[in-house]
Formats: structure tokens, sequence, C-alpha cells
């Protein structure tokens, strides 16, 4: 019994030596490996962070995480649970700070300030709140207004101006409106006896009185059509149009500066820019646009300092699409990622129009030559999410609702929220993931465009 017991006890202590010796070789490689700063916060604060299956506490939170792939759950009685996903590969460290999302939108369909006034634009401004253009139908008559949609709160930005285009700037200091020539009209504003458009007009909000102008050299029968302000509101891309014997539009764009009023002329086109269509990189250096000539409807990039790139063909249509691109740059200006039918090789023939055309997200990048394919997806519009990942909304069906989800690179992702609005075909839209908002422009059959505009974030309920 004696010897049995010793021999139990010699083979259990060399089992556990073993396991120790495995468990001590695992270990090293752990300790070894540098740790990552994982800054972990929340809008509003205080949710409850799950990490990779382990609660860790509420908002804001100072972790530290292995290198990779990791999932982030935030956990509230109000909020969406929605997995965000982190890739820890960086020695400065990782922040997450997403903007909380509620189980349920709010849906608002957005009027003009004036009854009996047209509502002929909507702009999503810096801080979320919304610039209105309203058209008083009265000689090309404008008007600008600010929107806060949580509390509906309007602000007039601008009274009455005589012009076919305005713009507010982002932060809403400033507008700019395509117009007229004050007193006696240049030559180079008389096309056929009738005034048109060859000035840009630069006013402070609240006032229309004081303001300067820039006086575009255009010929004959040219008129300016667009002007876009730049992120930081001190240049302005200036469009305008002329038309061709052959019954097309050619395009000429300006980079106009704010201060000195001074431009150059950067690019022209054998085509229509899209007026509205401009979509500035966060660091004001490029702009992507929609051209249009014919059915073709294009997504073109032009580098501000030199450099224009043909990115991709669009739906074919009769008319001009709406200005809303489906595109999105990233944050650090380097990456757009853009919605397109399934691109053929170059100088492929154009097939015709058909309503099941396979579309797919691509990505374009600054020093790539071609956009980069990431997958097939029935999406309208998409952008860059807190985390790096993809949300875009699309119809549930043809005569169905919109549905607003992650999006994978199978065309799948996962599903987040329904919004109740049936728009037509040709809808568009454009997010503000900064402060969870999405807006939404319909073509209706009368020809005008009905705006809604969809609260998605927690804050927006209070």
């Amino acid at each position: 019994m004696r010897r049995l017991w010793i021999g139990g006890l010699t083979a259990a202590l060399a089992i556990g030596t073993a396991l120790f010796l495995t468990h001590v070789g695992l270990a090293d490689p752990v300790a070894g490996t540098a740790l990552i700063d994982l800054d972990l916060r929340s809008q509003p604060l205080g949710a409850d962070a799950w990490l990779d299956g382990h609660q860790v506490g509420r908002t804001p939170l100072q972790l530290q995480v292995a290198p990779g792939a990791h999932s982030v759950v935030l956990k509230n009685h109000d909020v969406l649970e929605t997995p965000y996903a982190l890739n820890a590969d960086t020695e400065t460290g990782v922040v997450l700070n997403p903007v909380l999302w509620r189980r349920q939108a709010t849906l608002l369909r957005l009027r003009p300030a004036l009854p009996g006034a047209q509502l002929s634009d909507v702009r999503v401004l810096a801080d979320g709140q919304l610039a209105l253009t309203i058209d008083l139908a009265a000689g090309h008559q404008l008007q600008a207004w600010r929107l806060e949609p949580r509390t509906g709160g309007l602000t007039q930005l601008l009274s009455d101006v005589a012009g076919v285009r305005l713009a507010v700037a982002p932060d809403a200091s400033r507008v700019a409106y395509v117009g007229y020539d004050v007193g006696p009209a240049a030559t180079s504003s008389i096309a056929g006896g009738a005034l048109r458009p060859g000035m840009v007009w630069l006013a402070g909000s609240w006032s229309a009185g004081e303001r300067t102008g820039w006086r575009a050299p255009l010929a004959d029968n040219e008129h300016l059509r667009d002007a876009s302000w730049s992120p930081l509101a001190d240049r302005l891309l200036v469009i305008s149009d002329t038309s061709q014997p052959s019954g097309s539009l050619r395009s000429r764009l300006w980079l106009l500066d704010a201060a000195t009023l001074q431009a150059r002329e950067i690019l022209t086109l054998p085509s229509e820019v899209v007026p509205g269509s401009t979509l500035w990189s966060p660091d004001g250096s490029r702009v992507a646009f929609l051209a249009h000539a014919g059915l073709l409807n294009a997504l073109c990039m032009l580098e501000l300092d030199g450099g224009f790139r043909y990115l991709a063909d669009l739906e074919l249509t009769n008319g001009q699409p709406l200005a809303y691109p489906a595109a999105a740059w990233s944050n650090d200006s380097q990456r757009l990622v853009f919605v397109a039918p399934r691109q053929g090789p170059p100088g492929a023939p154009i097939g015709s129009l058909q309503s099941d055309t396979k579309r797919a997200i691509y990505v374009a990048t600054t020093t790539d030559t071609a956009p980069t394919l990431v997958g097939e997806a029935d999406i309208d519009g998409l952008t860059w999410r807190e985390d790096g990942q993809l949300v875009g909304v699309s119809r549930q069906s043809t005569d169905g609702a919109l549905d607003l989800r992650v999006v994978g690179t199978s065309g799948n992702g996962i599903h987040l929220l329904d919004l109740p609005v049936q728009p037509t075909r040709g809808y568009a839209a454009a997010w503000d993931m900064a402060h969870a908002r999405l807006l939404i422009a319909n073509s209706t059959s009368s020809g005008a465009v009905d705006y809604w505009v969809a609260l998605l974030g927690l804050e927006d309920n209070r």
C-alpha cells in the first residue's frame, strides 16, 4: 500500500510539474506582449461596457488590451445594443467614442419656414443643425434658415436675396449665394436681354446689406450655377456652365478665397457638375462631386492643388440625380467610400438601364490609381462608423421602408433599425454620424423634393 501511495504521489507530482511548466511557457509570451491603451467613452456617458463578452464597467473607462481584434458592446435600457469592432494595433492607443443610438428613431418631415414657400435645399451643418434654403418663387428670391430638428427651433440666417443658389458655411457664420450684378449690369451679365447670374455674393448671417462679391469672368452664354463652402469656411468652390451647340453643357470650376476674393480656375469638364453635389474632404484639400451628361452620371474626385480622377459610373438617368452623392470621406481625408453599380473593365460598353443592376461598395484612396472593390451590397448611401466599419441605408423592398445596418463585405451585415418612410427609387441620403442623424431627400412625381431627417441619437430623446 505504501508503494502504491508513493507511486501515486510521484505520478501526481510529475503531472503537476508538467502543467506548471506548460502554463509558464504560455504565460511568458503574454507577459512579454505590450498592452495597448483603450479609451472607451460614449455619448452620453454612463453606458455599461462589455469587452470581449465580459462586463468591464461604465463609460468613461481607461483599459488596456492585448493587440488584435476586440469586440465592444455598450448597453443601457434605452440604447440600441450594437457590437463595435476594434483592432488594437497602434502604439498611441485606441479611442472609441460612439454616439449611442436609440432603439427607435424619430423621423421628421421638413417643411419650409414660410407658408407657401418651397423648401429647395437642405444641408447638414457642423453642429448637427440643418441649413434650409427657402425659395419664395418670386424671381429666384431666396432665404436661409437654420433648424435645430430636436427642438424645432428656427433661426433666420439671411433675408430675401435675388439668386439661383444659396450656400451656408458649415459653422453658419456666413452665407454665399449665386446672384446678379447690382446697379448697371456688366456686359457679361446680359444674355439675350435677360439678366443672368454672374456674381457670388458673401454675407454674414442676419445681414444681406453688408456683403462683398466676386464677378466671374464669364463668356457670353455662360452662367454661374453653384458655390459651396470648404470645411473651414475660408474658400468656396464656384461652378459655371456653358450651353454647347449640341445641347450639352460644359462646366468650369474656380477656387475662390473668401477673404481676398481672388479666384483661380482649376478645371473644365465637358459635362454638367450637379449643383449641390460637392463633397469636401475634412481637411479641405479635395472634393468629390457628380457630373451629368445625357444619360450618364459619374462620380469624380478633384485634387484642389491639381489632379482629377473619374471614379465610377453611377445609375443612368434622363435627368440630374439628387445632389447627395452616395459617398463619404474618412476622417483623415485619405479614403472615399462610395456605392456604384458593379464597374466593368475600362472601355466596356454601357448596357441599357436595368432595375436589377448589381451594386457594389468601393473605396478610393488618394494614392491608388483605381478604386478598390469591397463587396457587392444593395445599399443606397453609406458612411464610416466610429469604429471604422461602414453603416448604410437601403430599401427593404421596391416599395418598402428603409433599413439601417452595419454593412459587411458580403452585403448582409447587421440590421440596426427600420425607418417608416417609403421613398421612391431615386431617393438619396446624407449621414451625420457625429450627431447620429440621417437626412433623406426624395424626388416626387411633380418634380419637387421632399426632405426628412431621422434622429437616431439617444441624446435627441431629451
